[in-house]
């Protein structure tokens, strides 16, 4: 019996043997993001906000085409309930400042903000306001060539190491002693499996072949990596900022009516929108050049 996924089982003409989706297709289907969430200990590819697939395993081999270049940073006053989103009170895209739009700033600066103490979280361990990095990454062996978004959290950019099992950081710093970029290798993830929370290893397997070579440089380059790397507190992350209500006018226009003999009402204007900032890729630095200040 067929079935509407059957023909995906079917082989494919000779003529059609290397052709992937096409930009018509990739266009129609819109800036659907990718993600490469590590919740639960689990690699888990998640497209449009829904899971789609998991790996099996403890590792996966990946293709780092690009990175923000500066570690961000998020403050989050409530306690993190499982299921729920919510936008973070504070938060800095370059690590330094809170950023223009938040109106909670917990202070002037970063590195003088009470939330960046050591001990100021509520376990009393950690800080306050957490680290991330992001990444985009192909994952080997998916002939898409698809873009994932990899959030690392500070234990996986600063933590410690385990052998051949290296932080980002540590591991960043092994390739520019060994005159490696980042970008040229097959990078072998892993999880520390003594660790509650997910954290993350890094171990270079293989120099990347020619056509992944090619794909990666085009991926890195691609939209996808852009929106990937680019700190944005409601799109990229998946976080509601406010009702839906409050932030859009309403779709359809009022209906016109009879003037009538009562006091005309002061007409409000709808809500206006909170522009977001968007990273202009002509000034995205090399990876080379962000590694080296890494170092």
């Amino acid at each position: 019996m067929n079935t509407a996924l059957s023909v995906f089982n079917e082989a494919l003409p000779d003529f059609l043997q290397n052709a992937q989706s096409s930009e018509l297709t990739k266009a129609l289907a819109g800036n659907i993001n990718k993600r490469l969430s590590i919740r639960g200990n689990v690699f888990r590819m998640v497209v449009g906000g829904e899971e789609v697939r998991k790996a099996d395993g403890r590792t996966l081999n990946v293709v780092i085409v690009n990175a923000a270049p500066k570690v961000s940073r998020t403050f989050y006053k409530n306690a993190y309930v499982q299921g729920e989103t919510a936008p973070p009170d504070c938060w800095s895209a370059q690590g330094d400042f809170p950023d223009p739009d938040v109106e909670d700033k917990q202070g002037a600066a970063c590195a003088t903000c009470p939330q960046n103490i050591k001990g100021s979280s509520r376990d009393g361990k950690s800080r306050a306001c957490s680290f991330q990095r992001r990444l985009a990454v192909m994952i080997v062996g998916d002939p898409t060539g698809d873009v994932y978004q990899l959030m690392l959290p500070s234990r996986s950019i600063f933590g410690e190491d385990d052998g051949d099992n290296l932080s980002f950081h540590q591991y960043v710093k092994l390739l520019i002693a060994n005159g490696r970029s980042i970008e040229n290798m097959i990078t072998e993830l892993s999880f520390d499996t003594d660790s509650a929370t997910p954290k993350l290893f890094f171990k270079p397997i293989a120099h990347v072949n020619r056509e992944q070579y090619d794909m990666a440089v085009k991926a890195g380059k691609s939209e996808a990596a852009v929106r990937a790397i680019t700190f944005t507190v409601a799109k990229t992350d998946g976080v509601k900022k406010e009702p839906q209500a409050a932030l859009a006018a309403p779709e359809e226009e009022p209906k016109a009516e009879a003037p009538k003999a009562e006091t005309p009402k002061e007409e409000v204007p709808p809500p206006k929108k909170r522009e977001s900032k968007k990273v202009d890729p002509e000034a995205k630095k090399d990876l080379a050049d962000i590694m080296k200040q890494w170092d």
